[in-house]
């Protein structure tokens, strides 16, 4: 990639996929960006759209994430099923040959994404859940326009992604252009996004003729106001503890209210309520208990949550607080180059808490993902919430240094920060497991 916005991306993916006979002309797609929520959001999507009628076959419906914890091929999946390694593999030979071929030098995530498009097609799935990153009509994800993009939605922004978000909507969704962000009939908008966020994309819609729906952004209630079923009222949150799921729920909502209205999907009001309750949610908070040493069963109880951006880390503050109060917590964090630091830490850290900052190995693919110093983070956090800090060069060396302090106790050592950081820590979990 020539730039962080994939800039030179999309005319790459766009040739590759000609090659292919563009499978993605052949697809329903809904396409969901921002910063927080997608998961869920894609989540329930794909559990109700699986059913659109009562008694009816079950549809197919793919699903194509931006991230993954262990391999590439856990983003792409029909009905929750991830492809398995013998499609993926044979389809992404094929692709890689044709770019050898043609010499389009794509990217890994060109490639990803030609895979899921081409997978899906060949499976005949009968809609198409697309995660999309924050670069606007640049995004590989972004090669679907006309008809085939159905709708979409646009989750809560992190504070960290909104000046990056704000200059590329200025760039991707003018009305010269068909392949911005909201490039679509319908568009959701997520209303507990900051007013800047909010005024931006209204503006780009109604540059573009985008019909734009802005969710209610109040806490107060539970409710969702649809058009196709009156006033919902949701008594059972996704994980009780986490109330801003009801921001998800209510961009998810309206998306299926769309399409039913177009008559696009047929769903009852009883189907909608049954989804609530049958989902299998996604979650930030995820409890491990981490083997850190290879073979022998030794094990250390973690709280993984990446908390990458401004939003997420109060969120798992509001958790930490409800849960543990003022007890000290062990936290061990690595951050990305370029995150802005303080919206990450100030809602988590306190005097009382100790922190090891470490660092993430090299990121498959992507290169110019890389690591803050830990000698940086180090002095930042000493300097502005806590005494007790540590510093260690990398994961395997952080639990050696947990053992030897005692800072193992009965509270959960919080791991957050950086994607990056919890997939490795997955990766030497699983290679650490008893064979």
């Amino acid at each position: 990639m020539n730039d962080i916005s994939g800039r030179q991306t999309f005319p790459r993916i766009k040739r590759l996929l000609e090659c292919v006979g563009n499978p993605q002309n052949n697809l329903r797609i809904l396409h969901i960006a921002g910063t927080n929520g997608r998961e869920t959001i894609s989540t329930f999507l794909t559990s109700i759209l699986q059913h659109p009628k009562p008694q009816r076959q079950k549809a197919l419906v793919g699903r194509y994430t931006t991230s993954f914890l262990l391999n590439a091929k856990e983003t792409i999946r029909i009905n929750n099923e991830a492809i398995s390694l013998t499609e993926y593999s044979e389809i992404e030979r094929q692709l890689k040959e044709l770019d050898k071929s043609f010499n389009l030098r794509c990217s890994n995530l060109d490639l990803l994404t030609s895979v899921a498009l081409v997978y899906f097609a060949k499976k005949n799935c009968q809609w198409c859940i697309m995660e999309t990153g924050l670069s606007g009509k640049w995004d590989p994800a972004s090669i679907i326009t006309g008809k085939n993009r159905i709708c979409c939605a646009i989750t809560n922004v992190g504070i960290s992604d909104e000046s990056f978000l704000c200059n590329l909507l200025s760039q991707s969704i003018g009305g010269h252009s068909e392949k911005g962000v909201c490039s679509t009939p319908f568009a959701v908008l997520d209303g507990s996004n900051d007013e800047a966020v909010r005024n931006i994309i209204k503006k780009k819609c109604n540059d573009v003729g985008c019909r734009l729906k802005i969710t209610d952004p109040s806490l107060n209630d539970c409710n969702v106001r649809t058009d196709s079923w009156g006033t919902l009222g949701i008594h059972h949150l996704p994980y009780n503890e986490e109330e801003y799921q009801i921001f998800n729920l209510r961009v998810a909502i309206a998306i299926l209210d769309f399409l039913n209205m177009e008559k696009k999907v047929c769903i009852s009001k009883d189907q909608l309520s049954k989804g609530l309750v049958s989902v299998d949610w996604p979650r930030s908070l995820h409890r491990l208990d981490y083997c850190y040493e290879f073979n022998s069963g030794k094990t250390i109880a973690l709280l993984l949550d990446n908390a990458n951006n401004a939003k997420a880390a109060q969120n798992l503050a509001t958790h930490l607080r409800a849960k543990y109060e003022d007890t000290p917590l062990t936290f061990v964090i690595a951050i990305t180059t370029g995150k802005k630091v303080p919206p990450l830490l100030d809602p988590l850290i306190r005097p009382q808490d100790h922190v090891i900052v470490t660092r993430f190995g090299s990121v498959v693919g992507m290169p110019w993902v890389q690591s803050l110093e830990p000698t940086h983070l180090f002095t930042f956090i000493k300097d502005r919430y806590t005494r007790n800090v540590d510093m260690q060069p990398d994961l395997q060396s952080v639990w050696t240094s947990l053992e030897t302090s005692g800072l193992k106790t009965i509270v959960p050592v919080i791991v957050c920060g950086s994607l990056y950081l919890c997939k490795e820590l997955l990766r030497l979990h699983n290679c650490h497991l008893p064979v």
